[in-house]
């Protein structure tokens, strides 16, 4: 067949444009993917620095907080406030970036942030108004009044008994981490008494009553701020542990994109270069003698290589044949694959994969669960069609364990926050009634209330501490005894408990979450129980070989029927408001429901652990986690 010179110079002109189109058409796109990447480094920069300044202003609160306890000046305690102010500026600024980009995690971290912030400021506001009433060295509040009514019974009173109340006085002390308060008072009180008996000075026996009800209240004023010291101390900490594992999140991320983008540049500009010098080449070899290749562009797998290995989940690729074209690094390691295995089949990687069903039937399986070995992934197939034809799969891999993780830390977070207000408002009904007390003048009934207090508060923190030595798991039991009488459930702690420091291999946050979530889940079985005791029992153990759980409840028991369903992720049996059924989690707007025993039981069987339950009158849940690392 021949041309003409005419033609050949039409279809070269033609072979020109479409290569040049080509060109145009390519930097395009690695044009809008360095935009895109340099968006993404601007967020995480973004995330950073306001990451950085949330534990800055936690820092300068709790520096002012300090400084607020030692020179107790009310100037330090506006800038606790202000301080906190600014951090929930920054959380809330923080969580609306991750709505930015749709990322669940950043959001839910950003709004614990700003309620344990909010948390934090209302504990510290009790503190203040609890220090102020309790008064300034000896001018102000109750130090003052003590200091009154000595001053007006050292003329009738033996100098002897004026130094032991002084001396009293100096005992009952708040100082930075050194709040002691004095005990055996009721001695000093009694010989006090005595000898104003003895004398017969009515005004005496007057102000030693006045001075010994002002003494009281001093001592329940320390009990109350040794009370709210390790709960702002706790709620601080959270704060800045969800601060640093989110900028160690995002300063990973900021490296990966830094990389990928520089690459892309510097390919992209040499790329530029040859692409236009090989078009050029072809248009002018296609006008002179009526030939023309394509363009090659097999280097833009080199650079998707690149780009898949800043991907922080496994990837591997296959072509129409189920042949691997790609496998990451982070496959690699995940799966503990050392070999090359590109080219072969996926098979040969996977006997059982089912990868090779989804490039056949076009339908995509989202994160099912599979066993590698002693970890567990969560795996994501997907084919990939081009003109409704399947031309290829992609597998994507991720360690079951992070996504518990992750959980895990919000639920330990929420009991935190639970345990402070719980605690804050029964702060607030005790003060209540005794200012009640106080107006109607029922002196005797007041001191016989706050001995009370005294003592329950004296068992329960010699229970809860004396018999829990780790501080964490203490905390979580104290503030679940809060909220369950604050519910009118009781809830008691084994006398025969016991638990000494945690071995160095069992996570601490995983120990708080499976208790956690067991007592959380005996309170929902027995609040709305009608006619019958709402109880819960709860018992921790330390044996030579592992430390055994165990968390009663008696409720009604566990349907045989779903035995088989609760530690599933997404079960649950909290009934809707609405529908009066038993609902799953994708029915409910709290994404937390239907967590609790799946979360627990990953964390159980990562630490090599087992659980169980039987149903009798109730539920009992038992957990024994070995010393021992497996």
């Amino acid at each position: 067949m021949q041309f003409t010179v005419r033609s050949k110079l039409i279809i070269g002109y033609i072979t020109l444009l479409v290569l040049v189109t080509i060109a145009a058409l390519y930097g395009y796109y690695s044009f809008t993917k360095v935009v895109k990447g340099k968006k993404t480094i601007q967020f995480y920069t973004r995330n950073v620095i306001l990451s950085n300044e949330i534990y800055q202003y936690m820092s300068e609160a709790r520096q002012a907080h300090n400084t607020f306890l030692n020179q107790q000046q009310a100037k330090t305690s506006e800038e606790v406030h202000d301080k906190i102010l600014q951090l929930q500026n920054n959380a809330n600024e923080l969580e609306s970036l991750g709505g930015l980009i749709d990322d669940s995690d950043q959001v839910e971290m950003a709004r614990a942030i700003f309620e344990s912030a909010g948390v934090y400021l209302e504990t510290f506001q009790f503190l203040k108004e609890s220090i102020f009433r309790r008064g300034i060295k000896n001018s102000s509040g109750i130090k003052g009044q003590l200091a009154d009514i000595r001053s007006n019974l050292e003329s009738r009173l033996p100098l002897e008994l004026i130094l032991k109340m002084e001396l009293l006085e100096e005992k009952e002390r708040l100082q930075l981490s050194d709040i002691i308060p004095a005990k055996n008072s009721s001695n000093l009180f009694s010989e006090l008494f005595s000898f104003a008996l003895n004398s017969g000075d009515l005004f005496v026996i007057e102000r030693l009553k006045d001075y010994e009800i002002a003494f009281r209240k001093l001592y329940f004023e320390n009990l109350n701020i040794l009370d709210l010291l390790p709960l702002l101390q706790m709620n601080a900490e959270m704060i800045e542990i969800l601060v640093i594992d989110n900028v160690v999140t995002a300063q990973k991320e900021l490296e990966k994109q830094f990389a990928a983008t520089e690459q892309i540049e510097q390919r992209q500009n040499i790329l530029n270069i040859l692409v236009t010098i090989f078009t050029i080449s072809a248009g002018i070899l296609a006008i002179v003698a009526f030939g023309t290749e394509a363009l090659d562009l097999s280097k833009l797998n080199t650079e998707l290589a690149a780009i898949l290995e800043a991907i922080r989940d496994g990837i591997v690729a296959v072509n129409r044949e189920a042949k691997v074209t790609v496998i990451n690094q982070r496959a690699k390691d995940l799966l503990g694959l050392k070999d090359d295995y590109e080219g072969k089949h996926i098979l040969e990687l996977f006997p059982n994969s089912k990868l090779p069903e989804v490039m056949k039937s076009g339908v995509p399986h989202y994160d099912q669960e599979q066993q590698r070995g002693k970890i567990t992934v969560l795996t994501t197939r997907i084919p990939v069609l081009y003109k409704n034809e399947t031309i290829g799969g992609i597998v994507c891999f991720r360690r079951k364990e992070e996504l518990s993780r992750l959980a895990g830390k919000l639920t330990q977070v929420n009991a935190y926050i639970d345990a402070l207000r719980a605690n804050n408002h029964e702060f607030k009904n005790r003060l209540q009634t005794i200012q009640g007390m106080i107006q109607l003048g029922k002196t005797k009934e007041v001191l016989t209330f706050i001995q009370k207090l005294q003592t329950s508060h004296d068992q329960r923190i010699s229970l809860y501490v004396g018999s829990i030595h780790d501080p964490a798991l203490s905390a979580i039991l104290l503030g679940k005894y809060n909220r369950a009488n604050e519910l009118g459930i009781s809830m008691t702690l084994d006398e025969e408990s016991k638990l000494t420091k945690l071995p160095s291999h069992i996570d601490q946050n995983g120990m708080v979450s499976i208790i956690g979530n067991l007592i959380q889940n005996a309170m929902d079985a027995v609040r709305e129980l009608k006619g019958k005791r709402k109880e819960i029992h709860v018992t921790i153990k330390e044996y030579p070989e592992s430390i055994y759980i165990s968390v009663s409840d008696s409720g009604q028991g566990i349907p045989p029927e779903i035995a088989g369903l609760i530690f599933e992720q997404g079960f649950t049996t909290k009934r809707d408001a609405i529908e009066g059924s038993v609902s799953d989690i994708g029915s409910l707007d709290e994404k937390h429901i239907g967590m609790g025993l799946y979360i627990s039981k990953n964390h159980v069987i990562s630490m090599g652990g087992s659980i169980q339950y039987k149903c009798d009158t109730g539920t009992t849940f038992e957990v024994t986690i070995p010393k021992s690392e497996g």
